[in-house]
């Protein structure tokens, strides 16, 4: 009889299966705790980013095309109506040029679900180019619809309607054919346009600090990078400050570490569902396997005290996680993955409550009998490179 837990017992279907997993096309759910990490030092070191960024001419494209909405819209219509099919028509008339990362793109006629200007209103608010106290959509909106009605003048001839109107901070002026639905756009930047952002991006700060921004440095630094590789590359070091050159160290030692413990929990979910008596197809046992090949050195070695200091948010039963994770790395036994059982359980109930696969509990089983092990992402965390990589090179001019 085929050993439903033997650690030696993978086919080679099942080494490929596990090695499917680490493509990254998985989805984020965060279980345990892991994107805390990711998202504390994403943060840090590129305020304003979004893993649902694509191009960063959106950080244009998007005022430009508020203003243009605000001016352009019949009389007595709707402004958000007249944006929204902006941005229906914006989507339209970029995929006549871009294959790829257009917002939209894969739905044109109508409005994506996650539309442009909320995709990258954080980064407007965060970078500048919203002006300062505006801090909603709402609040633009109210601000354009103002500025489009005809001020009373007092005695002298100013105006005696002291609302704000301006919304956003001295745009360049858009590309020619703007105003023309029917041209077409691309991604390309005139050379104002990239001066004006590069500015932006200059003048951003770490985080509760007034230190500047590892991402301020690159977009000063104009550099270019074509590495497609998702984790953060050893060149960003000669830009960092004192303070971030450790950070970044540690950030991809914790990515590693997260690696494993993502797997972990695959692993644990997949044991647990042998005990429901569903099939075990060893994927992420196999995984642990591969991943202790390649990223056993930085997990073992992260600075977990240094990580408290630098993320000091990330709740103390994610840190026991991370604590026993390195320990369990550092022993050398992959197939020893069960010890985390009751920490990982502990953490991910606290994070989950009733959605908790991991608990001992009837709904768990229900969970886990809806597991879909290739969604399950167990890559090392990206910090949002690939984002802020193409940010930089669409920036240089040389994307």
């Amino acid at each position: 009889m085929k050993p439903t837990l033997g650690w030696t017992m993978l086919s080679r279907e099942e080494m490929r299966q596990a090695e499917k997993l680490t493509s990254g096309d998985q989805d984020t759910r965060d279980e345990i705790g892991f994107l805390l990490i990711h998202q504390g030092f994403a943060d840090r070191f590129f305020p304003g980013t979004s893993v649902l960024h694509t191009r960063v001419r959106y950080a244009l494209f998007v005022p430009w095309l508020f203003e243009h909405a605000a001016k352009n819209k019949p009389r007595g219509s709707d402004l958000g109506a007249a944006i929204r099919r902006d941005m229906i028509r914006l989507a339209i008339r970029l995929k006549k040029r871009e294959r790829y990362d257009v917002i939209g793109g894969d739905v044109l006629g109508r409005l994506s679900s996650q539309p442009p200007d909320q995709v990258y209103w954080t980064a407007l608010r965060q970078w500048g180019i919203l002006l300062s106290g505006i801090n909603t959509r709402s609040e633009s909106l109210r601000r354009l619809q103002a500025s489009l009605r005809k001020a009373p003048l007092d005695d002298d001839g100013g105006n005696l309607d002291e609302d704000a109107t301006e919304v956003f901070s001295s745009l360049p002026k858009p590309p020619s054919g703007w105003d023309n639905p029917d041209s077409e756009l691309d991604f390309k930047m005139s050379s104002k346009e990239q001066d004006y952002l590069r500015r932006k991006l200059g003048l951003l700060t770490r985080p509760g600090d007034k230190a500047p921004a590892l991402l301020a440095k690159l977009a000063e630094g104009r550099g270019y990078y074509p590495s497609p590789e998702t984790s953060l590359p050893r060149e960003l070091d000669s830009h960092a400050d004192a303070d971030d050159k450790p950070a970044l160290r540690i950030a991809r030692d914790a990515a590693e570490l997260s690696a494993i413990g993502r797997a972990v929990y695959g692993a644990l979910v997949e044991h647990l569902r042998t005990e429901d008596g569903k099939k075990d197809d060893g994927i992420f046992r196999a995984a642990l396997r591969s991943h202790f090949d390649k990223y056993e050195a930085g997990a073992s070695r992260c600075d977990l005290e240094a990580l408290k200091v630098l993320l000091p948010t990330i709740p103390p039963y994610v840190n026991d996680v991370l604590a026993q994770t390195q320990a369990y790395v550092r022993d050398g036994k992959p197939e020893a993955f069960l010890k985390l059982r009751a920490r990982y359980q502990y953490s991910e109930v606290m994070r989950k409550t009733g959605r908790a696969r991991l608990a001992n509990t009837l709904k768990a089983v229900q969970r886990r009998n809806e597991w879909e092990p290739g969604r399950h992402n167990i890559t090392p965390l990206h910090y949002r490179w690939s984002v802020v990589r193409k940010m930089l090179n669409d920036l240089s001019g040389q994307s």
